[in-house]
């Protein structure tokens, strides 16, 4: 399980506390993270990834057991982060990740793009891939505050003139509005492009998660209100001065006052007297579903697209890998009714998060 004198070691969650911000571990590497996604199917597990003995990353993410149909998975959100980035070294990584994943009889792998280093794609033997840009605000950028566009700050005006005013917090109530602001979003954005969506768009994600990331420190909402009633809640992750914009719910009445707006030109003047790193605003789904408009709004807050790559193993155990030469073939071949089909077999076996 070696190659240029790199190898994986299974440690526990307080080992992975140990120097983490010494690794550059992205927000979806960070032990908060990942313990607050666990349930009765999915157990937290974290790495130390040493070459010559001396621990140069660290990579954490989730077994996932949902039973003999899927088998179990490892699922990592971000990572693997480290001290010093190279290709060679992550592509290293990933090999050593797979051999101990085919030792223990995982059936497969999967890591996701989300905050990952960012670098050109990396051919990895067994692996593809997929590409995903995500919006980012960098601060060191900018000097005295965010460059807004004209709209941009024409929609926070508004918002302020309705008298809105902007707070944080960690209470549970502001949860609770949260999730009935987003079910309203949810339904505007059907009414408008015809096209539903999960608003608990990552694995395992739900109330108990986000009140698991409020309590670890990680999680922080931002929110509007005027005359006492919140219009908008904004739940993010933010450490070591890097935030993600994780979910965000509001009413008609906060679209037609600026209030979204208002509330990120507050998270990014804040971030910006903190001295943050950086704002990520996430990614944007496709045109027909709205994301052409949610990108102008991401790129009217100085968010500068930045690609990241995602890597998936094909099954690493019988009987699942007898379906690789079909995942295989989806990949070569143009969107068809027979390749949809083929998709949605393989699926029954995975899942879709």
């Amino acid at each position: 399980m070696e190659a240029l004198g790199i190898k994986i070691q299974e440690v526990t969650i307080e080992a992975y506390k140990e120097n983490m911000d010494d690794f550059n571990v992205g927000l979806f590497n960070t032990w908060q993270w990942i313990s607050s996604l666990t349930n009765e199917y999915t157990k937290d597990i974290y790495f130390h990834i040493l070459r010559n003995e001396e621990v140069v990353g660290k990579l954490c993410g989730l077994a996932i057991n949902q039973g003999k149909r899927t088998g179990t998975h490892l699922y990592f959100n971000g990572g693997p982060d480290y001290k010093e980035w190279s290709p060679e070294v992550f592509k290293s990584t990933l090999l050593q990740v797979r051999d101990y994943a085919k030792s223990k009889g995982y059936a497969r792998l999967h890591f996701r793009p989300y905050e990952r280093k960012v670098h050109d794609l990396v051919e990895v033997k067994g692996f593809f891939h997929t590409r995903v840009p995500e919006y980012v605000v960098y601060y060191d950028e900018h000097q005295d505050r965010v460059k807004f566009s004209y709209g941009f700050k024409q929609n926070a005006k508004k918002a302020r003139k309705a008298g809105a005013v902007y707070h944080t917090s960690k209470s549970p109530e502001i949860l609770d509005k949260l999730f009935a602001l987003l079910d309203n979003t949810r339904l505007t954005r059907k009414d408008k492009y015809g096209k539903d969506y999960d608003p608990m768009y990552l694995l395992n994600l739900d109330k108990d998660a986000l009140t698991k990331l409020l309590d670890a420190g990680i999680g922080v909402m931002h929110y509007a209100e005027i005359d006492g009633v919140i219009h908008s809640v904004q739940f993010n992750l933010e450490y070591d001065g890097k935030i993600f914009g994780l979910l965000m719910g509001s009413d008609n009445e906060a679209y037609s006052k600026g209030i979204p707006s208002f509330i990120d030109m507050n998270i990014s003047d804040k971030a910006m007297e903190e001295k943050a790193k950086y704002y990520n605003i996430g990614s944007v789904p496709l045109d027909e579903e709205g994301g052409k408009g949610l990108k102008k709004y991401k790129e009217s807050q100085s968010g500068r697209e930045t690609v990241r790559y995602g890597y998936y193993s094909y099954f690493l155990s019988y009987p699942h890998n007898l379906l690789n030469p079909f995942i295989k073939l989806s990949k070569k071949l143009p969107n068809n009714k027979f390749l949809k089909r083929i998709r949605s077999f393989i699926k029954f076996f995975s899942f879709t998060k």
